[in-house]
């Protein structure tokens, strides 16, 4: 077999090729940054950043900007098949666990660190960001299919995770099913000390929590969970499969997974509500 380029490098390797592409026909075409930034219309800081990989591009910008430069036909094939694959990064759980759980999480974390905000959507189990010890500890367990062993150390780092919800400059908005409320990867005795840490977030000022109760009208199917980061230069979407995380950039999927979650924090419970509701719930244990 020959040689295989490991999982998240693919897309590092496409994210490079194409900046580097892009930049030389620019400059094939005789245009400073400035004079194409102008020509479409953007500011010379976007052109600046997708030059440098600051900045992931669609496949729209991609498409614009090799017209723009006259590129050939071909150049435009490679150039926004480039921009599909950067946009895209699909790892399977062994090499997102390959240094580790806990090095996952450090992944997750320097994501937020960028967002001024952070949208949650989970269907079928409370967010990592939310989670208390005791619950972290058997979901980190119950998705070690990799047999990394480093349980401890996962859910330490997601502990820590948990502190960016105190910094009043940024902001959370979860929304979460009744179901995920009540699941539990192996006992059912975590839920009310779960429960509590829900109720105690809750009281944030820069934390939403939403209910959606299995009664309510959905808005939207839930085939799976999402993390939508907002920062300025890339806002990315995270979904976990069974066997997979994928993380997308590309600003239409993005804008499609926003709306998601809008429609869906529509049709849940208000923030009052909602910790009724969990209120509630922990009476019926």
């Amino acid at each position: 077999m020959g040689d295989r380029v490991p999982e998240g490098k693919r897309t590092d390797k496409a994210r490079k090729e194409l900046a580097s592409l892009l930049r030389t026909t620019r400059l094939d075409r005789g245009l400073s940054g400035q004079e194409l930034a102008d020509t479409l219309g953007w500011s010379q800081s976007k052109v600046s950043k997708i030059e440098n990989r600051r900045t992931r591009p669609s496949q729209e910008d991609v498409r614009t900007w090799l017209e723009t430069c006259r590129a050939s036909a071909q150049v435009l094939h490679h150039g926004t098949g480039l921009a599909e694959s950067a946009l895209v990064e699909s790892r399977h759980w062994r090499a997102v666990h390959s240094q580790g759980m806990a090095s996952g999480q450090s992944g997750v974390q320097a994501l937020e660190e960028r967002s001024g905000t952070v949208r949650s959507f989970q269907p079928s189990l409370v967010p990592g960001l939310l989670q208390t010890a005791g619950y972290a500890r058997q979901v980190l367990t119950a998705v070690d299919i990799s047999g990394q062993g480093d349980t401890p150390q996962a859910v330490a780092a997601r502990m820590r995770r948990q502190e960016a919800l105190y910094d009043a400059d940024r902001r959370f908005e979860f929304t979460l099913t009744e179901s995920a409320l009540r699941w539990h990867p192996h006992g059912g005795e975590i839920l009310p000390a779960q429960w509590d840490r829900l109720l105690s977030i809750a009281t944030l000022s820069n934390v939403s929590l939403r209910v959606l109760p299995l009664h309510a009208s959905f808005g939207h199917l839930q085939s799976n969970g999402f993390l939508l980061f907002e920062n300025a230069d890339s806002p990315t979407v995270i979904v976990e499969t069974f066997t997979r995380e994928l993380l997308l950039t590309d600003p239409d999927e993005v804008d499609q997974y926003r709306e998601i979650h809008t429609r869906l924090t529509e049709h849940a419970l208000p923030e009052d509500d909602s910790r009724d509701f969990i209120r509630d719930l922990a009476t019926t244990m």
